[in-house]
C-alpha cells in the first residue's frame, strides 16, 4: 500500500530536479536535446525537471548526459559516511535478514 511521500523526500526531489534544469541550462541543452539523448520523450523530461517526479533510471539517464552521474555515485558511497569509515573495516554482512 503506497504511503504519501514524506516532505524531506519531495524537497529532495524538487531541489534536485531545480539542479538538473540548472545544469541543463548552464550547458544551454535544449529540453528537447536531452530528451533526445536520453532516450526519452520530451514530456518525461519536462515533468522531471519540473517537479522531480520519475524513475531512478530515468534521473540516472539525466545526470550522466549532464556530466553529473559521478558525483551521483560518489555521495551514495558508504565509505563517505562517519559510519562507513567507521566500519569498513569490519566484514559487512550480504543480507540483513
Amino acid at each position: 500500500m503506497p504511503t504519501r511521500t514524506p516532505i524531506p523526500v519531495s524537497r529532495a526531489m524538487r531541489q534536485i530536479s531545480a539542479n538538473l534544469d540548472l545544469a541543463r541550462r548552464q550547458q544551454r541543452i535544449p529540453v528537447a536535446l536531452l530528451a533526445e539523448r536520453a532516450g526519452l520523450s520530451m514530456p518525461t523530461v519536462t515533468k522531471m525537471l519540473r517537479t522531480g517526479n520519475g524513475s531512478f533510471e530515468n534521473f540516472l539517464r539525466i545526470a550522466r548526459l549532464l556530466g553529473l552521474l559521478g558525483g551521483v555515485q560518489q555521495a551514495t558511497d558508504p565509505l563517505n559516511t562517519d559510519i562507513g569509515k567507521l566500519r569498513a573495516d569490519e566484514d559487512t554482512p550480504k543480507r540483513i535478514r
